[in-house]
């Protein structure tokens, strides 16, 4: 979420750098030196709207991704079923917040900015001169990794609710 290596140069870019979701580093064409920009609490120093929204559902996501770890302290005052269940809502949840995320964030590469490192070719969802980084990458595992851990929750919190014994179980009326 916070490194900026979404998307950088490669061989043939005209200048170095890389894009996260809300910092990019630019090298100086005379010096070589990389300047960096942006911060998530300025939405002013992001190039584009694409990236402050893919941000602000990549954060969404990363929140209720650390939501559900912390949600495991519940197994001493809950239902080991209702648990699941909530850590597998908040996985779906995450999930889909990353994938919003990673599906927009492709919107942003027609910027100034990334037009300025990556060559004129860079549009919306073309990246012209520039290749897609570790960071992206990682986000789309998470993605999978988020609908695979919900899926299980799923399960798991069925399971949960077969085991227990006839007088804990609620009627439905």
């Amino acid at each position: 979420f916070i490194q900026p290596y979404w998307i950088g140069d490669s061989i043939d870019t005209p200048q170095a750098g890389y894009f996260g979701l809300f910092s990019y580093c630019i090298g100086n064409a005379l010096t070589g030196e990389l300047i960096c920009k942006g911060s998530p609490l300025d939405f002013g120093t992001i190039p584009s709207s694409a990236f402050k929204t893919a941000m602000f559902f990549v954060g969404i996501s990363t929140f209720l991704i650390i939501g559900s770890i912390l949600c495991f302290s519940l197994f001493f005052f809950c239902n080991a079923a209702t648990v699941y269940k909530v850590c597998a809502w908040m996985q779906l949840a995450a999930a889909t917040g990353l994938m919003i995320g990673c599906l927009i964030y492709p919107d942003g590469w027609d910027s100034s900015e990334v037009k300025r490192m990556c060559g004129d070719k860079t549009d919306k969802y073309t990246l012209g001169a520039c290749t897609v980084r570790w960071a992206y990458i990682l986000c789309i595992i998470g993605i999978l990794d988020a609908l695979i851990l919900s899926f299980l929750a799923f399960v798991l919190g069925n399971r949960q609710d077969h085991l227990l014994p006839a007088d804990f179980k609620v009627e439905n009326k």
